[in-house]
C-alpha cells in the first residue's frame, strides 16, 4: 500500500514536466512555413482607385432609412388609438379567435366608410349630375357674358342701363350685343377663353374689322379702363355701334 502511494506521488509531481515536453515538440512541428518564392512583391494599394470605388453605388454598403408615408403613419396612428381604447377597456387581456379577427378588421372598415362617406358627400354636393348620370351628361355653366350672349335680352338691358344713367354699362352691353350678331353671323367662333384680339383676326371683311376694332378699343378704354363718358360722348358711340350692327346684318356670310 504504501509502494502504490509512493507510484501515484511521483506520477502526480512528473505530470506537468511530461505536459510542457509534449507542448514543445508541438511547436517544433507548427512552425512557419515563408514562401521562398524569389518573384514575390509585397501588395500595394493606389488610394485614388480605391476613392473612385467608394464613390461607385455598387460598392456603398450604407443601409438608408426610408422614410414612412403617410398612409403609414396614417395608419399606426389609428391603430394605436384603438390599442389605448383596447386597453382602457379590457387592460391586458389579449383577443384571440374570432375576437381577435375582428378587432384587426374594425380599423380597415371603419377607414373605408370614411372614405365612402367622403366620396358620398362629393357626388351629393357636387352641382352637377354625378358620376352615374344617365348618357354622362354634365350641366354647363355659363360665365355672365356667355349668360348674356346666349340667352339675354341684349336690347332690353341696354334700355335699363341707360335708364340708370349708367353709360358705362351699356357700352358693354352694346359690345356684347355685337359679339352675338357677329356669332350669329358665322363671321367668330365665340369661346369664353378667347380674347377680343383673337375676334380682330378671324374677321376678313375689312368693312367689318376696321369698326370693330375701333370699338374694341372704346369697349376696353370704357369698360376695363373705368373710363366715364358724358352723354354726348356716349351719344356717338351708341351711332357707331349701331351702324356696325347695320353692317353686319345687310350683308350675307356662310
Amino acid at each position: 500500500m504504501r509502494s502504490l502511494l509512493l507510484i501515484l506521488f511521483f506520477y502526480y509531481l512528473s505530470a506537468p514536466v511530461f505536459q510542457a515536453q509534449t507542448l514543445v515538440e508541438n511547436d517544433s512541428i507548427a512552425k512557419i512555413q515563408y514562401d521562398q518564392r524569389e518573384d514575390i512583391k509585397p501588395l500595394h494599394f493606389d488610394e485614388d482607385t480605391l476613392e473612385e470605388y467608394k464613390q461607385l453605388d455598387e460598392f456603398d454598403y450604407v443601409e438608408e432609412e426610408k422614410a414612412e408615408s403617410w398612409w403609414t403613419k396614417l395608419k399606426r396612428w389609428f391603430f394605436n388609438i384603438l390599442d389605448s381604447i383596447w386597453d382602457f377597456l379590457f387592460g391586458d387581456i389579449k383577443a384571440a379567435g374570432f375576437l381577435g379577427f375582428l378587432f384587426q378588421t374594425i380599423p380597415y372598415l371603419i377607414i373605408g366608410g370614411i372614405i365612402a362617406l367622403i366620396i358620398w358627400l362629393f357626388i351629393k354636393l357636387n352641382p352637377g349630375k354625378g358620376l352615374g348620370s344617365k348618357n354622362n351628361e354634365q350641366e354647363v355653366y355659363l360665365s355672365e357674358e356667355q349668360e348674356i350672349i346666349e340667352n339675354k335680352d341684349i336690347e332690353a338691358l341696354i334700355k335699363e342701363a341707360i335708364a340708370l344713367g349708367n353709360l358705362r354699362l351699356a357700352i358693354r352691353y352694346y359690345y356684347l350685343l355685337i359679339l352675338r350678331e357677329l356669332k350669329n353671323k358665322n363671321l367668330i367662333n365665340y369661346e369664353q377663353e378667347k380674347t377680343n384680339e383673337d375676334y380682330l383676326k378671324e374677321i376678313q371683311e375689312n368693312k367689318i374689322n376696321k369698326p370693330f376694332q375701333e370699338l374694341t378699343h372704346l369697349y376696353d378704354f370704357v369698360w376695363y379702363g373705368n373710363f366715364t363718358i358724358n352723354p354726348q360722348q356716349y351719344k356717338t358711340a351708341e351711332e357707331d355701334f349701331l351702324a356696325l350692327k347695320k353692317q353686319i346684318n345687310t350683308r350675307s356670310y356662310e
